[in-house]
């Protein structure tokens, strides 16, 4: 993929289109016109913060983070049924992972322009050594927290100035993200970047009680080494219409060729198919009589299987599923076979031990007859997640028999 040579980046008065190039300085036009836009392949788009809804969460490292992020954020009611969830590794201790979960939705002010890249422009602005990054999209104060120089959270206020309802705001913030260590601490640096007042750095030291530094004007955006692949749902179905449209261009250019190729191959392969089907039969005339004796044994052991094989006896397969529970926590709620099934329900407290105990009855060798499936874990409450899985003999019977 080519990478991106422009930023469309919400500056403090509007948009900005940075032009970056290996021979000259950055080049900023402001506000630029759409047809003045380059191609999508080449462009980045900086999403405006007011549009993403970031979430810093603490994840299993056992588990894929954008899934249960989307699970967490679900169970909260946080995400639209439209809303695209993308996760930002941020850090890992023990055997958790803090990662950045953003939902985005269109912002029905403003069109997104179309971009081969996109990212937020809290990982786009340089934090140095600061905890807290403030500057301004479109006049409005936004703010991020950074841990070890990556952004945990980020927001957009609405204030015109860093006032006391923002700082008492950031204050509150940050004593719920060390209170979830989130952050380390509590902040003690904190970079004002772009077009900041004397008087608005005083301010907000006093009021936060932090080392506060100046960055005016703005630096140009950084272009990061992997942009997060976090698209508008506008933006996602335009992708998709495209890559629609370009199959098509494809497969009739080919359907024509294959269709040609067809037509002379035709005759060949139904004579072909003749001579094997004679074949087929001749060999099925052959082996009919040993089929025929096959399936009647197979009919007999069906008939008293479960009378000989101790793996088809109930407690020994309780027994079998009981064991491969992988702590006092994880309990059963449901055990019942009927007609060569098995259905198994449980809870747990989290979702890495119903994960754990779903692929160990899997492979339990007392119960390797069975071919098992098991629907997503769902959350039930503050530490309990509840599962199935359901399990069938190759001899199992459908429910309609």
């Amino acid at each position: 993929m080519i990478a991106p040579e422009t930023v469309l980046f919400p500056g403090g008065a509007g948009w900005e289109l940075w032009k970056f190039s290996a021979k000259s300085a950055p080049k900023c036009e402001h506000n630029p016109p759409a047809k003045s836009l380059p191609p999508a392949k080449k462009l980045l788009l900086a999403i405006p913060s007011r549009t993403l809804m970031p979430v810093p969460l603490w994840v299993s490292s056992e588990g894929d983070p954008c899934e249960l992020a989307e699970l967490e954020l679900s169970g909260r009611h946080l995400v639209r049924r439209d809303a695209e969830v993308r996760t930002i590794p941020v850090d890992s201790v023990g055997g958790r992972s803090l990662v950045l979960a953003i939902a985005i939705g269109d912002d029905p002010a403003n069109e997104f322009p179309k971009a081969g890249f996109f990212d937020i422009p809290a990982r786009m602005l340089d934090p140095g050594a600061a905890d807290v990054a403030v500057w301004r999209e479109s006049g409005a104060i936004c703010f991020g927290f950074y841990r070890s120089g990556r952004c945990v959270t980020f927001s957009a206020t609405g204030e015109p100035s860093p006032g006391p309802a923002f700082c008492g705001f950031l204050s509150r913030l940050a004593l719920r993200l060390r209170a979830e260590d989130i952050i380390p601490g509590l902040p003690s640096t904190v970079r004002l970047i772009g077009d900041f007042s004397e008087d608005d750095r005083a301010s907000l030291a006093g009021s936060l009680r932090a080392e506060v530094e100046l960055i005016s004007p703005a630096p140009p955006p950084a272009i990061p080494s992997s942009p997060v692949r976090i698209l508008p749902p506008s933006a996602r179905r335009a992708g998709e219409t495209r890559a629609v449209f370009k199959r098509f261009a494809l497969l009739g250019s080919i359907g024509a060729a294959v269709y040609l190729l067809a037509l002379a191959a035709l005759a060949g392969d139904l004579a072909v198919r003749t001579l094997r089907l004679q074949n087929a039969r001749a060999e099925a005339e052959a082996v009919a009589p040993a089929a025929e004796e096959a399936k009647k044994l197979v009919t007999e052991w069906k008939e008293f299987q479960s009378a000989v094989s101790p793996h088809s006896f109930a407690l020994d397969q309780l027994a079998a599923v009981a064991t491969e529970l992988p702590g006092e926590q994880v309990r059963l709620t449901q055990f019942t076979i009927e007609a060569g099934r098995i259905i198994l329900a449980g809870e747990a407290p989290e979702i890495s031990q119903a994960y754990q105990f779903l692929e160990r009855v899997k492979k339990s060798p007392v119960l390797q007859d069975y071919d098992w499936t098991s629907r997503q874990p769902q959350l039930a409450g503050k530490n309990k997640v509840r599962f199935e899985m359901e399990g069938a003999r190759p001899d199992a019977k459908t429910r309609e028999e």
